[in-house]
């Protein structure tokens, strides 16, 4: 009877897990629709990146301004359990290329490193689909 006990205990746990995990992703999108909807303009990207750590880590959510290259709004969860929730982080507004300086851990830097890429590589392939924005006018294309 010992054993079924540990198999009810341990299906139980690893069931609470899937919850809080489910839980958390849903937070992650609820969190990136908000950003997305409060900054739905024309030349604003909205980026996320995350830095990993064996028991600690870090989420971050940017809104960028992609003719400034300023983050107008920006979002963290740190924290080592599914109980972590996202915070607007005011320090990490301003300048994109000076965000990682003001990370407050190394995980934060990870993931603001992340984000810049992905920016990066959404700015680039948005450049290629619409070749008429990056074109002078009275050139040809």
């Amino acid at each position: 009877m010992d054993q079924l006990g540990f198999v009810v205990l341990l299906i139980a746990a690893i069931l609470l897990s899937f919850a809080f995990s489910y839980l958390q992703h849903r937070a992650y999108s609820r969190t990136v629709r908000a950003v997305a909807l409060a900054h739905d303009r024309t030349g604003v990207v909205v980026v996320s990146g995350r830095g990993k750590g064996f028991l600690r880590g870090c989420v971050v959510i940017l809104a960028v301004d992609t003719t400034t290259r300023r983050i107008l709004e920006a979002r963290t969860m740190q924290g080592s359990t599914v109980l972590a929730r996202f915070r607007r982080a005011e320090f990490l507004e301003g300048p994109l290329k000076a965000a990682p300086s003001r990370a407050t851990s190394r995980w934060m830097e990870e993931a603001l490193q992340q984000a810049t890429t992905q920016y990066r590589e959404t700015a680039r392939s948005a450049r290629r689909s619409h070749p008429a924005a990056t074109t002078p006018k009275g050139s040809a294309a």
